[in-house]
Parts: structure tokens; C-alpha cells; sequence
């Protein structure tokens, strides 16, 4: 029992020194001066971690569909399913405000008409370009 502070003690030491470290990456693949950012909390290095991540991602895919035809492909034909699924899902669903339903299929409709007439590069800048949530 004696033992337990300090294992607990030593724990949050490595969490804390990941922590900084972490914190230090991502600032400079952000492109972000560390000494601009005084004080940030736990909570904020593990969120800016993963927005980086999830930027890094749509990164990749988007190398991959400028260098692979097939992906585009993919993409469009992912993209065009689940747009038509959504449409049909409003077109049957009852009680929901009509006004909403058609900005909905309408917006969908210009947002497949770009994806089927886009090239791989335009699909690309178009996803990287599209906010994540």
C-alpha cells in the first residue's frame, strides 16, 4: 500500500510528460508558435490531437483519390447511394415540414450533380474543403 502514491504519482508524470510532448507535435505540424499558446488545458491538446488527425485523414484520402481513378470512383458511387438513400428516406418519411424536406432533396440533388460531373482533383478540393463536425 505504501507503493500505491507513488505508481499513481510516477502514472500521471508519464501522462503529464505525453501530454507536453503531445502538445509540442501538434503546435508544430499546426504551424502554431507554442509560446503565442501559454496555457492549455489537458482537454485542449487532446482535441486539437484530434482535429490535426482527422485533418491528416481527409488529407490521405484526398491524395489517394488525385492518384487513384478507382477511388473516385468509389467515392462517387458512395456518395451517390447514400444521397439517393437519404432523399428516398425524405420523400416517404411523414410528418416532416415539407419546406425542409425540398431544401434537403435540393441541396442534396446540387451536391450529387457536382459529384458525378467533378474530376478526382475537384473531389478533392471539394472534401477538404468541406467542414468536419
Amino acid at each position: 500500500q505504501t507503493n500505491k502514491p507513488l505508481v499513481e504519482k510516477r502514472r500521471r508524470a508519464r501522462i503529464n510528460d505525453c501530454l507536453g510532448e503531445l502538445k509540442t507535435l501538434v503546435l508544430q505540424a499546426m504551424k502554431q508558435d507554442s509560446a503565442q499558446i501559454s496555457r492549455l488545458e489537458k482537454a485542449d491538446i487532446l482535441e486539437m490531437t484530434v482535429k490535426y488527425l482527422h485533418h491528416v485523414q481527409r488529407q490521405q484520402s484526398n491524395t489517394a483519390m488525385v492518384n487513384n481513378p478507382q477511388s473516385a470512383a468509389k467515392y462517387r458511387a458512395g456518395f451517390t447511394e447514400c444521397a439517393s438513400e437519404v432523399m428516398r428516406y425524405m420523400t416517404n418519411i411523414q410528418g416532416i415540414n415539407p419546406n425542409i424536406s425540398n431544401k434537403l432533396t435540393g441541396h442534396l440533388a446540387g451536391c450529387l450533380s457536382m459529384v458525378n460531373s467533378a474530376t478526382a482533383p475537384q473531389m478533392a478540393i471539394h472534401t477538404a474543403q468541406t467542414p468536419s463536425p
